[in-house]
């Protein structure tokens, strides 16, 4: 996720850090997952399904504070992350529940 940074007339690269990057899609799939099971499936879950995908962000917080291999790999949270909404949705969207 790297982006521009326009300042004082010089085109610079904006770094984002690790915690930023988890939590950036932390939040797109809590908005993407609010959308989807209010204007497409018209279902309410259980209010702690909506807060699943924010699980694995507060448990890389706290990771953070060990400094061991699995902080330094944001790819791996935003995949739960990812893979933990879709599972949220999957069985409304499958009329299951």
């Amino acid at each position: 996720m790297k982006g521009l940074l326009m300042g004082k007339g010089k085109l610079g690269v904006m770094r984002i850090n690790n915690q930023a990057k988890v939590g950036l899609v932390t939040v797109v799939c809590l908005l993407c997952q609010g959308y989807i099971f209010s204007f497409i499936l018209k279902v309410e879950p259980h209010p702690l399904i909506s807060f699943v995908p924010l699980l694995p962000y507060i448990v890389y917080i706290y990771a953070r504070g060990s400094r061991t291999w699995y902080f330094n790999r944001p790819l791996y949270w935003m995949a739960a992350i990812i893979a933990l909404t879709s599972l949220d949705i999957l069985p409304y969207a499958l009329g299951v529940v």
